[in-house]
């Protein structure tokens, strides 16, 4: 039985590691980063160049993006280029590739002012991000329903929160209870 091919964005970062770790023997891994990654497939390219990026969405079913700056203090520019123009690079060449579903890692900073003031989030509530990477990741979200809307794209987004600390994927951890959407 064939696999599933699966591309992910951001294979040689932290959670990309960890995709590869507890995903790849399930599934056909791809890595696209801007370096490559060892025993893995590999393309290398920036996400702000949509031509270079293009040809590792041929042929894949599934888009797991992880690459971003994900640092709550980054500069503008690189939120510009890695998140936002990034992630639109990321819908885009999967739309004309044909994928069928993305899976968007956002996070918890989307709604981090809730956080800040105590306050627990649930499903129907506004966003209120707490940094220009929080911002990216709502855009990021809204690009998401966007393509989903306008492409029927399968488009899932997860809101990732202090990882790699385990504690959080408790729903029993009192902390890690705001962050949690289900």
């Amino acid at each position: 039985m064939a696999r599933t091919k699966v591309l992910v964005t951001g294979i040689a970062g932290t959670i990309g590691g960890i995709v590869h770790k507890y995903l790849g023997e399930v599934y056909d891994l791809t890595g696209l980063d801007l370096s490559p990654v060892e025993g893995i497939p590999s393309h290398v390219a920036d996400l702000s160049d949509l031509g270079a990026l293009k040809p590792a969405f041929a042929g894949q079913e599934v888009v797991v993006h992880l690459a971003a700056d994900a640092s709550g203090e980054a500069p503008w520019d690189s939120v510009l280029q890695n998140n936002i123009v990034g992630t639109y690079n990321v819908m885009e060449a999967s739309r004309v590739a044909g994928v069928g579903r993305v899976v968007f890692a956002s996070t918890n900073h989307v709604t981090g002012f809730y956080e800040k003031e105590g306050t627990y989030t649930t499903p129907d509530m506004p966003i209120r991000p707490d940094s220009m990477y929080g911002v990216s990741k709502a855009f990021g979200e809204a690009l998401g329903r966007f393509y989903h809307d306008a492409y029927g794209m399968s488009v899932y987004c997860v809101r990732i929160a202090n990882f790699p600390n385990t504690d959080e994927v408790n729903t029993k951890f009192e902390p890690g209870l705001n962050r949690w959407l289900s």
